[in-house]
């Protein structure tokens, strides 16, 4: 291997941090722009909105008419034919209001079901990196909680202001035909009203943000706590998780206490302003009627139109604190969308020869997780594994091992030296490419709450039932699976949890063998098993091998015994190459490593 020097330049590339401060002139448009998704159904509603809301204005009209005698209407002569015209008109409003409801409720629903994929893809699509400093329940929380308060947002508030809106501009619009006297001290409100509003939602966005964070938190304690409930009740841990949670549970009720009673507050401020604004108006109007300058009719024509912008207003204060809820939860859900993972497909990537060798180089490799970037994982490593060879990693706890398995796999990338896969630097392959032709067994592996059969198949989805059977067969599970009465159809449970550690572990084989990889991983399957299970797994493993590349990651010396070659990793550096028997003759850690019995 050629001596590192600087001729390899750095790789580093910087870790993007979730810390996005979007303004609210940013996010808002987004929030909106989802309810195209649903243009036609959200067209309808807001037709029927309107036809509704028409009703609602016209009413006052009609009522001022019917007080004044005029269009030959009056509750004295014709109250048969008033009522039955209101109950047709009170139908029409109801009809309208159903089909806006629907076409709201049913856009949302679909839209909401849209970002929730979007989300969840943008997740699964991170980073390792990303992963290594998320906490699972925050991310759950984002996917459920927050995308329901957009959901909200974009179609019931939406609905709600734009009905509110509507009575707001035409009931003003009214009021001014009837009296612009009236009408003046209501209008000269609407500067204290917005500029209030402005103020108030600043406040509520911050104040909403926080709380659903803190909600994350908890949902993140939550879920950890139940994946480890046995660790739990093993150590008697429910009333000092009850305890955690509940303290989580309360940050997350004082930031919701505080932001209620912004949101108190400025829904209150707004009620009294415009009712004390329809006091005013009723006491001159009062004034007005005693002059002759307004009928009766038409001053409870305007009242009523006062009433309908109040209550309008009201609502529209409502709307504005449920939407600057959605816009702090839109935030968090977007901050996710928006970030672009590092690891990705160049613009040109080289495709891997179907024939070419699958050798492994590592050159002048240094390493430091992004979490721990102070802390060097890997420092200047070089070696190669040569196609068809069984080559052994072995060394202490912490020395770099697995790590040098994650960069095989591209999870990461190195911030000096290269890494090459059939001769090709890994960072000019398509990591999906490059991930076709590699499978892994890990020391633990994650079986999914599925069927047994599925969870084989999930290393080649378009495989046959009959290719499941014949994996499981070389991973000698099969006698198993046929012995329960469900066979491959078998449910496993949560994280396969109705299965034992070397079922699970067989699986993890079978499923590796389905994928038919050329370059094989594995972490030693057999550390932490029984010598019964260890005889199994190991003949599986020897099937599984055949033929192919082999990277070990091992703890036993019944594995490194059969590698071509050993490598000693130590702090992150190589410290002995050769085989078992070479380095068994020699001082150094491997032979330490075997004498203690660590091997």
């Amino acid at each position: 291997m050629a001596k590192c020097t600087s001729m390899f330049n750095s790789t580093e590339r910087p870790t993007k941090a979730i810390n996005i401060d979007k303004s609210l002139a940013h996010i808002a448009p987004r929030v909106i722009a989802l309810a195209r998704m649903q243009t036609k159904t959200l067209l309808i509603g807001l037709i029927s909105l309107a036809l509704g809301t028409g009703i609602t204005l016209f009413l006052p009209r009609l009522i001022e008419n019917i007080l004044n005698k005029k269009s030959g209407l009056s509750i004295s002569n014709n109250l048969t034919s008033v009522t039955s015209m209101l109950i047709a008109l009170f139908a029409i409003q109801a009809t309208c209001f159903y089909v806006r409801h629907y076409c709201f409720q049913a856009a949302g629903l679909r839209i909401v079901s849209e970002l929730r994929k979007s989300l969840f893809s943008s997740i699964l699509n991170q980073d390792i990196s990303f992963f290594d400093n998320s906490k699972v329940g925050d991310l759950l929380s984002r996917l459920s909680s927050d995308a329901q308060l957009v959901q909200r947002a974009v179609t019931t508030n939406i609905s709600v202001a734009l009905r509110y809106v509507i009575q707001v501009i035409g009931g003003t619009a009214l009021m001014l035909l009837i009296s612009p006297k009236l009408t003046a001290i209501i209008i000269l409100l609407i500067p204290v009203l917005v500029g209030a509003s402005i103020m108030w939602g600043k406040k509520l966005r911050t104040h909403s943000r926080r709380m659903q964070a803190e909600l994350g938190k908890a949902s993140t304690i939550a879920e950890e706590r139940f994946s480890a409930i046995r660790t739990v009740k093993m150590f008697m841990g429910q009333d000092a998780e009850t305890t955690r949670y509940g303290k989580s549970i309360d940050i997350a009720l004082q930031s919701g206490l505080e932001r209620t009673k912004v949101a108190s507050l400025f829904t209150s401020s707004m009620v009294f302003l415009l009712h004390s604004s329809v006091a005013f108006a009723l006491c001159y109007g009062v004034r007005l009627v005693f002059l002759k300058e307004l009928t009766i009719g038409e001053l409870t024509s305007f009242l009523l139109y006062c009433g309908i912008v109040a209550i309008s207003f009201a609502f529209l204060a409502g709307a504005w604190d449920e939407f600057m809820q959605a816009v702090g939860a839109s935030e968090r859900i977007f901050e996710i969308i928006d970030l672009k993972p590092t690891i990705t497909a160049p613009s040109n990537p080289i495709s891997i020869p179907t024939k070419a060798s699958q050798d492994v180089t590592f050159e002048c490799v240094s390493f430091s997780y992004p979490s721990r970037a102070e802390t060097k994982v890997l420092d200047d490593i070089s070696f190669d594994i040569r196609e068809g060879q069984s080559v052994a990693i072995v060394g202490p706890s912490g020395s770099g091992k697995s790590t040098i398995a994650s960069l095989i796999q591209r999870f990461y990338d190195p911030q000096k030296g290269t890494i090459t896969y059939s001769g090709i630097d890994l960072t000019k392959i398509d990591p999906a490419n490059l991930r076709r032709h590699m499978s892994v067994v890990p020391q633990t592996p994650h079986v999914f709450s599925v069927s047994i059969g599925e969870n084989i198949s999930y290393g080649n989805p378009t495989a046959s039932l009959a290719e499941v059977i014949a994996s499981a067969k070389t991973a000698n599970l099969h006698d198993f699976v046929t012995s329960l009465p469900n066979s491959y159809d078998t449910l496993v449970g949560d994280k396969g949890i109705q299965l034992s550690g070397g079922e699970r572990q067989r699986i993890a084989i079978a499923r590796a063998i389905i994928k038919d990889p050329r370059f094989l991983i594995l972490d030693e399957a057999t550390s932490s098993l029984d010598s019964e299970n260890e005889k199994l797994i190991q003949q599986a493993l020897e099937r599984l091998m055949q033929g192919r590349t082999t990277l070990v990651i091992a703890h036993r010396l019944s594995t490194v015994q059969h590698a071509d070659k050993v490598i000693v990793l130590k702090q992150g550096k190589i410290v002995q190459t050769g085989t078992h028997e070479t380095l068994l003759a020699r001082e150094g850690l491997y032979k330490t490593l075997v004498e203690h019995q660590l091997l």
